[in-house]
């Protein structure tokens, strides 16, 4: 558990504005992990899962939901490697309609972050999809969780 919090501190400090102290743990339920840290006395919360990979080839792809009193239901594919400028990833939870996320970098933003939280509730799995040279591009994630997952993040930073 501690390693994992370490782990998730550098991603987050690669991807989220500076934070004082490192962040404190909500819980792991199933494949999702949460926390929360403090950025200059507001809290942010988030839960994250790591993409689904084989045994011989771990993704370090991840999805990341956060809450902060200001800001609901963020919720970021990270890929491993840069999206093509411009891509559109397509996010399917089992066989709902693809969710519509834009992108920058190797992050990927849901357009509507509240539709994808419910979307993710009612789900199993996620799989993004994009466009790349040479063919399609694609991570898989595992929902087991998430629901719980997220309950704990809105109720460490609830709305104003």
């Amino acid at each position: 558990m501690h390693r994992l919090l370490l782990t998730t501190s550098a991603l987050l400090a690669l991807t989220l504005p500076a934070f004082a102290a490192g962040p404190t743990s909500l819980g792991v339920f199933q494949d999702w992990t949460s926390a929360q840290y403090d950025a200059g006395g507001a809290h942010v919360c988030y839960a994250f899962t790591r993409a689904i990979g084989s045994a011989k080839t771990p993704s370090a792809a991840m999805i990341i939901v956060s809450e902060r009193s200001t800001s609901r239901d963020e919720v970021v594919v990270q890929a491993t490697a840069a999206y093509p400028p411009k891509a559109e990833v397509a996010v399917q939870v089992d066989r709902q309609p693809p969710m519509s996320f834009y992108t920058a970098a190797n992050r990927a933003f849901s357009r509507d972050g509240r539709a994808t939280v419910i979307g993710m509730q009612k789900g199993a799995s996620a799989t993004a999809t994009w466009d790349r040279k040479g063919g399609k591009g694609h991570e898989k994630f595992s929902l087991a969780g998430f629901s719980a997952a997220y309950g704990a993040i809105v109720r460490a930073c609830p709305a104003r």
